[in-house]
């Protein structure tokens, strides 16, 4: 076997700059234009094509294998004995993955991002182009309606992975509280606005018991009885990871509320998105443009070090679990990155190795107290 070349440093490690114009699709069209550098190449391709060669061809191939563990992604199949021994576990070949967080964090770019990085391609799916809500900074209102895009479809062979997008949360009151709960709970229909009743059925005098923030229009709550298909799987808290800070300290006190919430629920390994690392990476630059490259570079880790351990103490969430990731943008470019492509697709194999760490759990017990109201289903 031939010398792998080196792969190029990691941009997520290093903060370096990858060219954003490669085209992973084909491993093996690195090794022919190599062939052709020395024969038909002036200098401006010959630096350009070098360039493209000196991209591990270890990294594409693991990113194609991802690409293809996803697609083609079996519900608990490495844990056969445990899953064929579950009761009812044969009835679920579905995995949802709810993602919640502030207002323009961006979940619906994550979202979008991840198709892209899948299906290697700019153009989504017309179910995801149709219900995706991109917001920029400049606007107040992105995705408001709870949202289920199928990220792989279920078929007989392999098991559908459910992405649920949410409204951003935005007053981090009692009201978005008691929404994020009945998300956690399964009791959502698809396509629904969440939000409360401003007045109390007179003829329902239980309701007068409750707060106005347990108050909910008929139409938002799903007739049946929650399940383990139709609960969360894995849940994802995105941030804005080029904030100063990534939880505002306003906000503190609600997202740790969410976070003791999940892991009551048995949702052990919560996972947090830290996005816009590129453009992280450009304000530490931009404010240290007068040291050398290796400086910049280790400034860079340590900021990215100490956002990490911020999310960490704020939210007591696992490092492990704390991802920093580029998003593609809305207008974004035509063929894919590498790095972004990576990055995502690792970070999505992670999250669906939680989300099979809590069904073995949930499963597990003979019975669950699931709902917050104390109601309990098998």
């Amino acid at each position: 076997m031939s010398d792998l070349p080196l792969p190029l440093p990691d941009r997520r490690t290093l903060g370096n700059s990858m060219n954003q114009n490669f085209d992973p699709t084909n491993v093996n069209k690195f090794s022919k234009e190599s062939n052709k550098i020395n024969d038909n190449q002036n200098n401006n391709k010959l630096t350009d094509s070098i360039e493209e060669a000196s991209i591990s061809p270890v990294k594409l191939k693991q990113i194609e294998d991802m690409r293809q563990k996803i697609l083609t992604y079996n519900l608990l199949t490495e844990k056969t004995i445990f899953f064929s021994s579950s009761p009812g576990s044969s009835k679920i070949n579905r995995c949802n993955v709810i993602l919640f967080g502030p207002s323009g964090s961006g979940k619906s770019s994550f979202i979008k991002s991840l198709y892209r990085a899948l299906y290697n391609s700019p153009i989504l799916p017309p179910d995801a182009s149709n219900k995706l809500k991109i917001k920029s900074r400049y606007h107040n209102e992105g995705t408001l309606n709870f949202t289920q895009l199928h990220l792989v479809e279920e078929t007989d062979n392999s098991s559908g992975i459910i992405l649920c997008d949410t409204r951003g949360h935005f007053k981090m009151n009692e009201n978005e509280k008691e929404q994020f709960k009945i998300i956690l709970d399964g009791k959502v229909r698809d396509g629904s606005l969440i939000e409360q009743r401003e007045n109390r059925d007179p003829f329902a005098l239980w309701e007068f018991w409750k707060k106005s923030s347990e108050l909910f229009p008929n139409e938002i709550i799903n007739p049946e009885e929650p399940n383990m298909s139709s609960i969360p799987h894995a849940v994802v808290f995105i941030f804005d990871g080029s904030s100063d800070q990534i939880v505002q300290e306003e906000d503190e006190k609600f997202y740790k509320e969410l976070i003791v919430l999940c892991k009551r629920k048995g949702y052990s390994s919560v996972h947090v998105i830290l996005t816009r690392i590129d453009v992280f990476e450009k304000m530490i630059f931009n404010r240290n443009k007068n040291i050398s490259e290796i400086e910049r570079n280790t400034k860079l880790n340590k900021k990215k070090d100490e956002k990490i351990e911020e999310v960490i103490q704020t939210l007591g969430v696992n490092r492990s679990n704390i991802h920093f990731l580029e998003n593609y943008h809305v207008e974004g470019q035509e063929k894919n990155s590498v790095e972004i492509d990576y990055h995502i697709l690792k970070t999505m194999i992670d999250i669906l190795n939680s989300a099979e760490i809590f069904m073995m759990s949930y499963m597990t017990q003979k019975e669950t107290c699931f709902c917050f109201g104390g109601g309990k289903f098998y």
